[in-house]
């Protein structure tokens, strides 16, 4: 066999191995939550309107970040 095949193969099963690790890791541990209910007790307090206002003004802040970093450059004067 080359040595090209035999490289994509172990790459291929670390990958493997990685994923399935991570995966159990993600389920044992999940990041996108904490499982300790005083953490999102405040959040789970707020009244839906207060939550849908501070989510609207999350996404309004990622759309400003957004238009300013696809904004082009202003041409610099120096040097003409």
């Amino acid at each position: 066999m080359p040595v090209s095949v035999i490289v994509l193969l172990v790459v291929l099963a670390v990958s493997a191995v990685g994923s399935v690790w991570v995966v159990r890791r993600e389920r044992r541990r999940p990041s996108s939550y904490s499982r300790r209910p005083d953490v999102l007790a405040g959040w789970r307090a707020l009244p839906s309107e207060v939550q849908a206002a501070h989510d609207e003004a999350a996404l309004d802040a990622a759309e400003a970040a957004e238009r300013v970093a696809s904004a082009p450059l202003p041409r610099s004067r120096v040097g003409r």
